[in-house]
C-alpha cells in the first residue's frame, strides 16, 4: 500500500497550494486524484513522484519512508507516465520503451538479453508491438501514450503514477489508454495512481477516487460511491444527473 501522509507544498515566494493531503491506494487498484484544472492535482502528483521533492509530509510504501531516496532508488518504486512527452531524437519505438531498464543497466554497460525480453513483453501486453521499428516522433498521440506506459511497465515497478494520461486524446484513444490502465493494474497487481479532470472517466476506470478543490482534499472513498450530484456540483459548478446504465454511473450535465 502507498501512502500519502500530510503533503502541503508552497512554491517559492506564493501562497500554500497543497494543504494536509492524506490518502492511501492499494495495489491492484486504480486510484484517481480528481478535481478542476488549477485545484493542485498535478502539484500533488510531483510531490508523489519525486519532481518536487521539497515537500512537507511523507510518502510511504509498504511501511518504508521513501522521501529521501535519491533518484535511482525511487525508480524502484515508482514508474511515471507525464503528461506530455517530446524526445530530443526520433528514437524508435522499441528504443523509447526500452529506456525502462535503465535503472538496472550500469553507466558503462548495455541492456542484456533479458532487458530486450522484458521492452518485447511490455510492447505485446500494451497491444503495440507491431510499432516496436517506428520512430517515436512519428506516430499518433494515443499510440505515443501507449508507448509511454509500456515503457513504466518494463521499468517493473510497483507503483504506476500517471499525469493526465489522457489529456489530448480524441474519445476513442481514451477509452483504449484507460481500459488498458485498468488491465495493468489488475493483471499485474500494480499500484496505479493518475490524475483526471473528467468524473466521467472516473467513474469508468477508477476503484478509488481522492477529490482535490483549491489544494486541499474535499473527498476520498470508493468512486461509485463518493462522486455524487451534490460534489460535482460543488467541484465543477455545474448542476448534473447521474444514471446508471449496464452497472455504470453516468454522469449528465443539466444545460
Amino acid at each position: 500500500m502507498l501512502k500519502v501522509k500530510n503533503i502541503c507544498y508552497s512554491y517559492k515566494n506564493k501562497k500554500e497550494v497543497l494543504k494536509n493531503i492524506t490518502f492511501s491506494a492499494k495495489k491492484g487498484q486504480i486510484t484517481t486524484i480528481l478535481g478542476p484544472n488549477g485545484s493542485g492535482k498535478t502539484t500533488l502528483f510531483k510531490c508523489i513522484s519525486g519532481l518536487l521533492p521539497d515537500y512537507k509530509g511523507e510518502v510511504e510504501f509498504d511501511g518504508k519512508l521513501i522521501n529521501n531516496l535519491d533518484f535511482k532508488e525511487r525508480a524502484k518504486i515508482f514508474s511515471v507516465v507525464p503528461q506530455e512527452h517530446t524526445p530530443p531524437f526520433a528514437y524508435l519505438v522499441f528504443d523509447v520503451v526500452l529506456m525502462g531498464r535503465a535503472n538496472y543497466i550500469g553507466i558503462f554497460s548495455t541492456p542484456k538479453k533479458e532487458d530486450y525480453k522484458i521492452a518485447e513483453e511490455a510492447l505485446e501486453f500494451v497491444g503495440i508491438k507491431h510499432l516496436k521499428d517506428i520512430p517515436y516522433t512519428e506516430i499518433s498521440g494515443g499510440e505515443r501514450q501507449l508507448v509511454l506506459i509500456a515503457r513504466a511497465l518494463a521499468q517493473k515497478a510497483p507503483v504506476m503514477l500517471l499525469d493526465e494520461p489522457v489529456n489530448h486524446l480524441d474519445f476513442r484513444n481514451q477509452l483504449e489508454v484507460l481500459k488498458k490502465i485498468k488491465e495493468i493494474a489488475k493483471d499485474r497487481n500494480i499500484t496505479v495512481i493518475m490524475t483526471l479532470h473528467d468524473p466521467n472517466l472516473a467513474c469508468l476506470f477508477s476503484d478509488y477516487a481522492v477529490i482535490v478543490n483549491s489544494g486541499k482534499k474535499i473527498a476520498e472513498g470508493k468512486t461509485s460511491e463518493i462522486l455524487t450530484e451534490e460534489l460535482i456540483k460543488k467541484l465543477y459548478k455545474v448542476r448534473v444527473k447521474i444514471y446508471s446504465l449496464n452497472g455504470h454511473r453516468i454522469i449528465c450535465p443539466l444545460i
